[in-house]
Order: structure tokens, then C-alpha cells, then sequence
């Protein structure tokens, strides 16, 4: 199932727009503070200056391809500026997407994840197919929990995921899988 990237959703204060090179240094900045990523399944690598922009460049080029990837930045609706990051992509079973999304400590605890996450399900839930949205998310990550919990995500059980590798690898990940079914989506 592709899932196109489209090229600017708005929301409230912040917008979800594609990926341009000009984020790269605060993307950097991000990825390369292991307080901000300790929850996340970026390879060592991939957490380096040169490694978050060799991610940001593969998925800017990406846009508009065959392998085209859901992956946007969420910035400030007024200024412009890099506030996180948020996307999806299709899993092995049919109809069903897992998200990400990640936010710069600075702009944390202001409900801007929540937010997000309801603006990516809205597009996400308007595409043909997708039936079921889930999150796997390390038990040690209170606020994302939160997120998913007041979006009426349901915990579905333990999730062990071996590393992987290919474009955009990621390490291995304990925590719980929730999800959030078409049927039980509320705008």
C-alpha cells in the first residue's frame, strides 16, 4: 500500500510540511542529543551530525519516487522553525500503518505531539486502505504514551523488534504496541 507525502497538512499554530534541506541543522541538533532520543530506535550512526543528515537527505529525495517516504517535519506555523518530526509507513500487514513522531525538548509538555499525531491520523484515515494505525513505543516513554492514550490508541500487548537494516535502518525496540482501528477513529 503506498502512502503518499503530501505536501503541507496545517494545523493549529504549527503546520506538517515535507522536509527541506534547510532543517537539517536543527534536525542534526536533535538527533545528536541522547537526552531528546533516548526512547528512539536510531542506529548510533543515524544519531551522528553526518548520519541524521544522510537520513534527511535519503528522504528528501525520496519525495515524488517509487519509494517515495511519509516522513514530515512539524514547524511553526509562524516562523517557520523545526519543532519534530512525524510520519508513517506501511507495515507487512495489509492496511495498517505505524507512525513516529518526535518533538525538540524545547517545545515538549505543550500538547504539540498530540496534536500532530491527530493531524497525521486525519490524513492518514482519509487514504484508501488504511485500516488501523499503530505506535510501538518503549515503556520508559511516559509522554508518548500519553499521546497515544488520549487519541484512543489501544495497548495491544508487548513488542519485541529485532534491528533492521536496508535505506533507513533502526536498532531493535522493547516496549507495548498500541493501536487505533478506523472503526474507533473520532475526529
Amino acid at each position: 500500500m503506498p502512502l503518499p507525502c503530501p505536501e503541507l497538512l496545517p494545523g493549529g499554530g504549527f503546520i506538517l510540511r515535507r522536509h527541506r534541506s534547510a532543517d537539517g541543522e536543527a534536525f542534526a541538533a536533535f538527533l545528536t542529543d541522547p537526552e531528546a532520543t533516548r526512547y528512539m530506535a536510531f542506529t548510533a550512526e543515524q544519531k551522528t551530525t553526518q548520519g541524521a543528515q544522510t537520513m534527511l537527505d535519503y528522504v528528501i529525495s525520496a519525495y515524488g519516487s517509487d519509494h517515495e517516504v511519509l516522513s514530515l517535519t512539524i514547524a511553526d506555523a509562524a516562523d517557520d522553525s523545526y519543532l519534530g518530526s512525524i510520519g508513517g509507513t506501511a507495515t507487512e500487514t495489509e492496511g495498517v500503518v505505524e507512525i513516529y513522531y518526535t518533538i525538540v525538548p524545547g517545545a515538549q509538555g505543550r500538547g504539540l505531539a498530540t496534536d500532530a499525531v491527530r493531524l497525521l491520523l486525519a490524513y492518514l484515515f482519509a487514504l484508501p486502505g488504511v485500516t488501523s494505525v499503530r505506535a510501538d513505543v518503549t515503556t520508559e516513554n511516559r509522554p508518548s504514551l500519553r499521546v497515544l492514550e488520549k487519541l484512543g490508541f489501544e495497548d495491544r500487548g508487548p513488542v519485541e523488534r529485532s534491528a533492521g537494516g536496508g535505506e533507513l535502518p533502526y536498532d531493535s525496540l522493547t516496549g507495548r504496541r498500541y493501536v487505533l482501528d478506523a472503526g474507533t477513529y473520532e475526529m
